[in-house]
């Protein structure tokens, strides 16, 4: 029985205002199950890169609803929502936004030490991940002695370092020749299907949302075409996310309201492109995971 993880309602997102208004998205609704692979298709400027920065918390709808397992995320506080993205949550992009002075070891081990991860413990995760995508052997490499397709196995090492439920890849192989792309496409499935990740991918690619199970189509900011058929659901759902909103549930009298952007880590910055920014900030060190 499939379970619902993250669930989006009546979702719109304005840019600017009065006669510079412009709408990415323009009521969109739909759920998505756990452990399925997703492609949202779209040309460019359809709402499709919108519409993942939503369902990733990476920004905030104008109007609408997004759910985790049941729970509302709009009134998350800025520490919980980064506990969610950090642990919960993996991120693939077009553009590889690497260090590229620095090794590859530590460009991996960067997503558990904004976590609060202790030294041996993200080391060991981040070995891990680099041996998942062989490239065990590059680890003390720097980043930018690494080739196109040697970078982006980085960046699916750095999704992985944390053991999420979601991949969430925005045009992964746009940088890409054809047969570095084949592989990693190839490598992404092997994690949805023997690790059970989620994996949403925006694409305007259709052979590549032809490989997912499901393709949801968009244009000018609206749903046009989904493939799914109804899935059976229940109420289960991952534990430490319910926890973790519930939590940040009884503490909605707090002042550290969630903020349209998140500052930290200049590694990090840039992840988007311009018209949706994000930055990250440290959570608190979780002693759980030391």
């Amino acid at each position: 029985m499939s379970k619902t993880l993250i669930s989006a309602r009546s979702l719109r997102k304005s840019y600017g205002k009065r006669n510079s208004k412009f709408e990415a998205l323009r009521g969109v609704t739909l759920n998505i199950h756990e452990g399925e692979s997703v492609a949202i298709i779209g040309k460019s400027g359809s709402g499709k890169s919108t519409l993942m920065h939503l369902l990733a918390l990476l920004d905030k709808p104008t109007r609408g609803e997004i759910t985790l397992n049941g729970h509302p995320t709009a009134r998350l506080h800025a520490r919980k929502l980064n506990a969610i993205r950090n642990k919960k949550f993996g991120f693939v992009f077009q553009s590889f936004f690497m260090n590229a002075n620095d090794t590859v070891l530590n460009n991996v081990i960067l997503p558990l030490k904004i976590a609060g991860v202790g030294y041996r413990e993200r080391h060991r995760r981040a070995i891990s991940a680099l041996k998942t995508v062989d490239l065990d052997d590059k680890r003390n490499n720097k980043a930018s002695d690494l080739s196109g397709g040697q970078k982006q196995r980085v960046c699916i090492a750095r999704a992985i370092v944390n053991d999420p439920k979601v991949i969430f890849a925005d045009e992964p192989t746009g940088n890409l020749d054809s047969a570095t792309g084949d592989k990693i496409i190839n490598l992404l499935f092997k994690l949805n299907h023997e690790k059970g990740i989620t994996l949403i991918i925006v694409t305007h690619d259709q052979d590549l949302a032809n490989k997912c199970q499901r393709q949801i189509s968009i244009k000018d900011g609206r749903i046009v075409s989904d493939s799914s058929a109804d899935v059976e659901q229940d109420d289960d759902g991952d534990e430490e996310i319910r926890e973790i909103v519930a939590e940040s549930e009884e503490d909605d009298d707090d002042d550290d309201a969630t903020p349209d952007k998140f500052e930290g880590d200049n590694n990090i910055d840039g992840m988007l492109d311009q018209k949706h920014p994000v930055r990250h900030i440290n959570i608190e060190e979780d002693e759980e995971d030391l």
